[in-house]
């Protein structure tokens, strides 16, 4: 099997899938203006939550027992039902809690609507196929879901007045997405129904809960911030930091869903042979650095040019904003291998510590900042934040799981980086497409210079 050729697969998928997406949401930023705006992703972060909730992590604790080789057909039956007693449990709890939230206009019909993802997230198939590292039909299924929300919003949407309907479509691409899953299910395993059970509930939910509770603490130092905002400054705060914070999301596309790839792919490989392992982390540490220092390199310097084209005048005040967060996403990608390797080694306590730490600092740091710095102050805690994961998750997994030299597989981007920065610093009179073009070919040129394209591709032949 070629793991980094199925992974990229999966990760070219899905970038074409977060793109339709991205383009979807800055269509909507202008359409529904900066406040309406706001409180769709005021709706959606805390829609975030709820999946969580509804999810306790069984996706990741099903697609690692995929990988082990479980029977399919077993756990899917005892992975759904457990799934959608869950997302049943979180769904009374909002209508428990809707009550309490800011009376913002729209906001509770959203909520309401919103949730009713969670049970189509229960009956969603992916991790099945995750698992199993089908990573085209696992992309084909994301691109589905995504197409059918962004198509309807683009034809239907008009008005500030729909933006309850934008709940509705994504509810509707939920469902579709899930029964393309489960369409792919039953030509693999040739049926449709499945005899579910609750047999075992209590040696799935234990780890499950463990790996459930470390990604949701990633997720909410990912978006705590713009759940306070919205508690705090209101929804227009929310509409500008969230602005700020989609182009740093299409860029995370792929790198994420590389991450969610190679979760089997270590799993597996850990389980047979240490060595391939840390050659595969060791590989992976490398190309992500690779990948990570000219996205915030481009996003510093062409930050003016990137919000102006894609959200308009009205987003100006996150120009800033998008220049710090840019850096958190370069730190997310470059923790990534980490965080994975961890949880593939059986480690995930020490995932759920990292989490539990790195959260604790961009809470605390965002409840201080925010009074009085605004948006900046938030932008500060979620890099900060993500500086600390970085260094710890890669500190622990030299400790405790596999040493490797971090510092020799950092310095070739690094050094690519600075000379990226002065082509950008002695081009700043020309057209920005022109800097970004003649920066990435720095970029690029000093790679080759330090002869890391034969290095990568001799590393990742070792696992293809």
């Amino acid at each position: 099997m070629n793991p980094f050729r199925n992974i990229f697969r999966l990760s070219v998928g899905d970038f074409f899938a977060k793109t339709f997406s991205f383009l979807a949401f800055v269509y909507l930023a202008r359409v529904l203006g900066v406040n309406t705006y706001g409180v769709l992703e005021f709706s959606i972060s805390i829609l975030a939550y709820l999946l969580l909730l509804g999810d306790c992590g069984l996706e990741l604790w099903s697609t690692r027992e995929a990988a082990l080789g479980r029977d399919m057909v077993n756990l899917v039956a005892r992975i759904v039902p457990l799934r959608l007693i869950f997302a049943t449990i979180t769904f009374t709890g909002l209508l428990f809690v809707l009550p309490i939230l800011p009376d913002y206009p729209h906001l509770r019909p959203l909520l309401v609507l919103f949730g009713m993802t969670i049970f189509a997230q229960a009956l969603n198939l992916k991790w099945a196929f995750m698992g199993k590292e089908k990573m085209g039909r696992v992309a084909a299924g994301l691109i589905v879901g995504q197409i059918v929300f962004a198509v309807i919003v683009f034809t239907w949407i008009r008005r500030p007045e729909q933006v309850v309907t934008v709940a509705a479509i994504r509810v509707i691409a939920d469902f579709a997405m899930s029964g393309y899953f489960w369409s792919q299910f039953a030509k693999t395993y040739n049926r449709w129904l499945v005899p579910f059970t609750l047999r075992g509930t209590r040696t799935i939910f234990r780890p499950a809960l463990t790996l459930g509770t470390a990604h949701g603490l990633s997720m909410m130092s990912y978006n705590f911030d713009s759940v306070l905002l919205g508690f705090m400054l209101g929804p227009a705060s929310v509409g500008l930091y969230n602005a700020a914070y989609k182009p740093v999301t299409v860029q995370l596309a792929m790198p994420v869903t590389y991450f969610i790839g190679l979760f089997p792919t270590l799993s597996r490989t850990y389980k047979h042979s240490h060595h391939a392992f840390r050659d595969i982390v060791t590989a992976s540490v490398r190309l992500m650095a690779m990948v990570a220092m000219p996205i915030g390199i481009v996003g510093t310097f062409l930050a003016v040019p990137i919000i102006d084209l894609l959200f308009g005048d009205d987003y100006a005040r996150s120009i800033p904003v998008f220049q710090v967060l840019i850096w958190s996403a370069v730190m997310t990608i470059l923790r990534g291998t980490f965080r994975q390797s961890l949880n593939a080694a059986g480690r995930q306590d020490l995932d759920l510590r990292c989490a539990a730490i790195c959260t604790s600092i961009n809470v605390l740091l965002t409840v201080l900042l925010i009074p009085s710095f605004g948006i900046m102050g938030a932008a500060f805690a979620t890099l900060t934040s993500e500086c600390a994961w970085f260094a710890i998750a890669s500190f622990w997994f030299n400790r405790y799981v596999a040493s490797i030299r971090l510092l020799s597989l950092l310095w070739p981007a690094l050094t690519a980086g600075v000379i990226m920065a002065l082509t950008f610093t002695l081009t700043q009179q020309l057209f920005w497409v022109y800097q970004a073009a003649l920066a990435l070919a720095a970029y690029t040129a000093m790679l080759l210079v330090l002869k890391q394209g034969p290095y990568v591709q001799r590393a990742l032949s070792k696992t293809w």
